[in-house]
């Protein structure tokens, strides 16, 4: 099964959109959502929906795409090979809208942090510190 599987999109799809998209991602994103109020002084977050929509929705979308990518790699379709005739058409027609609900949901995740924080809050994570680095070190 895995000499003939191995070169396919079944590869690409189930374990590197399902595994990464959906477990390491969604881990990270849990972890973001948990630590959000210590990391900001107590701020809270925007919309409980939104969070809620872009966990439904990343995990549909990541769900979809190694789905319809899989179904696509047991028909035969290879990786890294183009098809212009359009075998697999609607296998990728459903893994693209599954990608642009993953897109969705990322927007609303990072709409969700923008408004929680504010457009100044965003930018302030990337500027350096106006505390001396002295401060920044615990005392002895």
């Amino acid at each position: 099964m895995n000499r003939i599987l191995h070169n396919t999109q079944w590869i690409v799809g189930p374990h590197v959109h399902v595994a990464i998209l959906v477990g390491l991602t969604m881990t990270l994103y849990a972890a973001i959502y948990i630590l959000f109020p210590i990391v900001t002084n107590g701020a809270k977050l925007y919309s409980q929906k939104l969070a809620n929509f872009h966990f439904w929705a990343h995990l549909l979308g990541g769900i979809g795409m190694g789905a319809f990518m899989g179904m696509a790699g047991l028909q035969g379709m290879l990786r890294r090979s183009l098809y212009v005739e359009g075998e697999f058409g609607i296998y990728m027609i459903l893994a693209g809208l599954s990608g642009a609900l993953l897109l969705a949901a990322f927007l609303a995740f990072f709409l969700n942090i923008v408004m929680s924080l504010g457009l100044q809050g965003v930018i302030g994570i990337f500027t350096p510190s106006k505390l001396e680095t002295a401060d920044l070190v615990p005392a002895e």
